[in-house]
This record gives structure tokens, sequence and C-alpha cells, in this order.
């Protein structure tokens, strides 16, 4: 497996996870972190160039600099140069393209390929060379060009925030599904601008803006929140559907909005909740974390979900959300969602909601701003009506993380789950047990992740076309199992022991024996007395008689003193 990550720092990484196990005959404490990681964009890998040929040198010098002004906000993948007259792109040549977001608002496109000849270029990381750029896709000249003259308020400086997501409709590295936008990158601000951009000509800049929250030409207004503080964070999540026509929008105090991705105009708003029936205060609006059901995912009969038509939207007040989003629908509200949370009752969730990801067409995986990552059977949440509070739609929860998770990624092919966030480590699990595969420590807090087809590595750690046991000779890397038995198996619990009555019966018996090898002297020494005393009169065996006499009654008398 082959996982790119970018950190808040601007730093590309690609690692390796098989590789940072533990090798054949070493402790777990003797691997090595460091190996299968490699970090994107050295010197002899910048070649950034423009579409007329010209070469850019800040953007080369750039693209080496480690600044949190160049942070990475988020990767996608696109379409690659290479695609056929059918416009699905070309597999199995291990060939990769994807497109990074900075926080200075500026998105470069990335192609390599991984190394899969030999077996010692498996263990190697891929090529890969920053070819284009965009710079300040936010920015509108037009706009600027005004303000200069003083044309529209009054000359004032004009925001338009920072980044917040970018998305495409290409969501695995390769694909043969024709899309016939799948090469369009659209990117949101947190003020509500949307930049889309052709990801094979980031050189020409913007194709189109769009503002989510504008009414008839107009700049949105930015509003006061509570506390008298400024509400920049309009937008705080968007995501793309599979078909590439439409871009859903949430943020703090706005609803959940749905895009078209051609025109601009707004399709569907989702409605709040009913206001709390004791207090009648509204309900607060945070949209955190937005993803449109898979439709692969929804192809069984048992599948809750259907088409597109189903959007999962979390929240900043521990919700999760789910809108039935078909424009015929007669109800805008989220038709599933979980519980309010309540102090003095069991909450389902606890915390921020920060990502989703989907497991299958039943199950949502949640991860939060504490670290936890929850499995969710959507099927089995009840709103507010449910007795239990929906306690029993966790099914389960990937233990590890401590900061808070900022993306899961789910390999396309195999059972495999890769978790990032501010602790700064890369965890991947097993979906089938929940069990952690590896932890590799990157360094810097990381903010995005992608998963790589790369199809050289197998889930036991060999390489494809070797044999498939946990201990490769050729490797020597090994795949570390827990102990015998599966999830659903009962813990098996002892009884309880004091540890102080086990201290006082080891004393008790520690004293009793030397009791004994005392009695055992005494009665030597009295035989060895007694001896002596047969030679003597009768008398003198009297004495030693009543001699021996009290020594009987004393002995027990001795032991029950020490006792």
């Amino acid at each position: 497996m082959r996982i790119i990550t970018g950190d808040e720092c601007g730093l590309l990484k690609e690692t390796i996870p098989e590789l940072s196990r533990a090798r054949k005959g070493e402790k777990e404490s003797e691997r090595r972190i460091e190996e299968g990681i490699s970090r994107l964009g050295q010197q002899e890998d910048i070649h950034t160039s423009l579409d007329n040929g010209d070469y850019d040198d800040e953007i080369m010098g750039g693209a080496l600099n480690m600044s949190r002004s160049r942070g990475i906000v988020d990767l996608s993948f696109c379409a690659s140069t290479n695609s056929n007259s059918d416009g699905n792109t070309s597999s199995g040549n291990g060939s990769l393209s994807f497109c990074a977001l900075r926080v200075n608002g500026s998105v470069e496109r990335w192609e390599g390929m991984a190394p899969s000849s030999t077996r010692d270029d498996c263990m190697l990381g891929g090529t890969y060379t920053c070819i284009q750029s965009a710079q300040d896709i936010f920015r509108d000249d037009s706009v600027e060009q005004s303000l200069q003259n003083g044309e529209k308020n009054g000359g004032t400086i004009h925001l338009y925030g920072r980044p917040v997501a970018m998305c495409s409709v290409q969501r695995t590295q390769q694909t043969d599904t024709v899309v016939k936008n799948n090469n369009v990158l659209a990117c949101c601000s947190s003020l509500g601008y949307i930049s889309l951009l052709d990801s094979n000509h980031l050189g020409k800049g913007v194709v189109a803006r769009y503002n989510v929250y504008s009414k008839n030409g107009k700049e949105p207004v930015i509003n006061y929140t509570k506390g008298n503080f400024v509400n920049r964070s309009v937008v705080t999540a968007m995501d793309m559907n599979y078909d590439g026509t439409r871009i859903a929008v949430g943020g703090r105090e706005r609803s959940t909005t749905i895009l078209d991705l051609e025109t601009g105009n707004s399709l569907w708003k989702a409605k709040n909740l009913p206001p709390n029936n004791q207090t009648l205060l509204q309900q607060p609006i945070w949209s955190t974390a937005i993803m449109f059901m898979d439709p692969a995912m929804t192809t069984s009969a048992t599948a809750a979900s259907n088409s597109t038509s189903l959007l999962a939207v979390g929240t900043a007040y521990k919700q999760l959300q789910i809108y039935d989003i078909r424009t015929d629908s007669t109800q805008r509200r989220p038709v599933i969602y979980t519980p309010q949370w309540d102090s003095n009752k069991k909450n389902l969730l606890n915390h921020r909601i920060t990502c989703l990801s989907q497991l299958d067409g039943n199950k949502i995986l949640v991860g939060d701003a504490a670290g936890y990552v929850h499995t969710l059977d959507i099927r089995k949440i009840g709103n507010e009506s449910s007795k239990f509070r929906s306690l029993d739609a966790s099914v389960g929860r990937y233990n590890g993380p401590c900061g808070s998770v900022r993306q899961i990624i789910k390999h396309e092919t195999l059972p495999v789950l890769a978790v990032i966030g501010l602790d700064r480590m890369l965890r991947t699990y097993d979906t089938n047990s929940r069990k952690q595969l590896d932890c590799v420590y990157l360094k810097q807090r990381l903010n995005c992740a992608l998963f790589c087809e790369d199809k050289t590595w197998k889930m036991d750690g060999s390489i494809s076309g070797e044999s498939s046991t946990h201990d490769s000779s050729n490797t020597g890397y090994h795949y570390i199992e827990d102990e015998e038995g599966s999830v659903g198996d009962a813990d098996k619990v002892e009884d309880y022991v004091d540890s102080s009555e086990d201290e006082h019966e080891d004393e008790g018996v520690h004293k009793e024996n030397m009791d004994h090898e005392s009695d055992s002297d005494s009665n030597a020494d009295d035989t060895d007395d007694f001896s002596e005393d047969t030679n003597d009169t009768l008398g003198s065996d009297s004495d030693s008689d009543e001699e021996d006499d009290d020594y009987k009654m004393k002995a027990p008398s001795k032991r029950r003193r020490q006792h």
C-alpha cells in the first residue's frame, strides 16, 4: 500500500506502511519507523512548467519550502493526461495524478509513477513531479479593479476567506467510469467563494466563479455571532457528487445548500430541525463534514440508501444528519439523525464531528475532534423518539488515534482504511476485525491523505507473486497478529484475589515453618538428655519424665503464643 499525505507545514510525503513493520526476528520496539517514508518535491523532481513551456523559478523554489503559509489543505485525484478517447484513465501502469490545495490559495498538479518492476522497486518510493500550478484562485481581478477605482464599498479591502476544501469526481487513482466533468476541480473558501479549474490546464486559471450565499449578484453580508466575533467561517465543508454535476456546501449558521456545477444556481437547500419542545429555541446549525452516499455501495437489496439521493452531514453539535436530496422530495429536513446531545443522558456521539467516510451501504465511519472513530449503522438510528437514544447504532470503534481526526480514507479493493489527524500518526486498520495494522509517525500534523491503488503489496505485508505466509523469507517483513480469538468472543474474567490476603497467608506459613524447626531442635536436645539420664538412679528417671511431661505441656502453648 502507498499513501500520500499532506501536512500543515506544506510537505507531501509518500508512505509504505508495510516497510515500517517489525522485521523477522526483531522486537516491536526495534522496528525501523523511518523506512518507507519519502518526501515528494525533491530538487531533481521539481520541473514546474506552464502551458507555454516557460519554467517558473518561484514555484520551483517554493515547492521545497517548509512553511505554514503553504500548508496543504486538501488533496484530490484528477484525470490523467494520458486518458483514452472514451474519457477513462489508463489503469494497470501505476501512473498517478493528483492536485494539492494550499493555504495561500494555490493549486498544484503532481504526476508520478510507483516502481513495481522488481521486488526491490516495490520497497522504494515513487517518482513524482509538480508540472503545473495556479496561484490566487479565489482572487477576482475585476473586483479588485473596481475596489481600486472606488466604485464599490468605498475602496475597502475585499475578503475572500481562507481555503477550506477541494474535491473532484475522481475518487480513486484509476477509474473506468466515463464522467462528463472528470477533469473539473472545485475549490471553496470560508466565505463561500467557489472556483472551478481544469485539472489538465491549471495554467489557464479559474474557469468559473460562484458564491454560495450571494443574492442577485451581490456580495454576502458577514454577520456577527455570539460574543461579537465576526463570523468568517461561513463555509466549513464541501463535497461533490459522483456524477460531477452538483456540489454540496455547508457551514456555520448556514444551511447545507446544493449547487449546479455548470450554472452555479441553487438546486436544493436543507431545512433545520424543529425547535426545542421545551425552550422553543431554534436548533443551532454548523455543518463540519459533508459526504454524498456512494451509489456503488447501494446496489444490494438490504442497503438503506438509493443511488445518490442521500447526503450525510456531520455537525459541530455532535449530530449525524442524513437528508433526502431528491428535487421532488417533500421533506427538506433530515430523514435520519442522531439524538441531540444531552449532558444528563448517554449520547451516541460526544464530540464535534470532523470527517465522514462510507464503509458500505449501511455503515458510516465518523471521526470526531477527540480522536474517536465510530462505525454507525444508519438502520439503527432512531432519531429523538428512540427509547435508548440510538446507542445500539454504534457497532464498533477503532482504537488508537489520540488527536482530532482529519480524514478517513478507504482502500479501493482491500479491506483497509487509513486514519490521519493532529496526533501526527498515520494508522491503518482492517475493516473486518477493526484491528490496527500499522502506525507510522510522520512528524507534522496531517490534514489530508490519498490511498494509491498499489497492487504490489498484500494484506499480510508480502509482495504480490510471493507466498502469502505471514513470515516472508524474501522481504524479511511479517504481519503481526494478535492473540487467537475473534472480536465477538467474550473476555475471560478471573476471580479477584486481594494481594493483602496473599501476603498475610504467606507470612503465616513462614511463621509455622519456623515453629516446626524450633520444635524439632528442642526435641532432639531432650532426647539426648533423656539417654544420659537413663544411666542414673530411678529418682533421676522420674525427674527426667517430669521434665519431658513439662515440655509436652509447654510446646503447644508456645505455638499458641506465636500464632
